[in-house]
């Protein structure tokens, strides 16, 4: 799936927001939530000796994904965009290292 495809679809899954600023920070405060919860997958697999739940990893990966995508949408960052910019920057940064940008 294409990173705008799933931008403009699982936006439509939102509640209403009484303004921008309620609705932003909804979206930042959830994205570090949900970041919190891959980090605990992780560590429990390395600090706890649990096999590593790949199933749960993809989750929280994918909630993840979700508010990063709808923080994007709110704050008008068209998410294939975003990832073209990163990947100048990280040419830019890494230029010994071979990039496919077909891929």
């Amino acid at each position: 799936m294409e990173l705008n495809t799933y931008q403009n679809k699982s936006y439509r899954a939102i509640p209403d927001h009484t303004s921008k600023k309620d609705e932003t920070l909804h979206w930042c405060i959830g994205l570090s939530e949900e970041v919190g919860e891959v980090i605990s997958v992780v560590k429990h697999h390395y600090y706890g000796g649990e096999e590593l739940n790949k199933e749960e990893l993809v989750k929280e990966v994918g909630d993840v994904l979700w508010y990063l995508s709808t923080l994007c949408t709110t704050c008008g960052i068209n998410l294939d965009k975003a990832a073209e910019i990163n990947m100048k920057k990280l040419i830019h940064r890494f230029p010994d290292d071979e990039f496919d940008n077909d891929q």
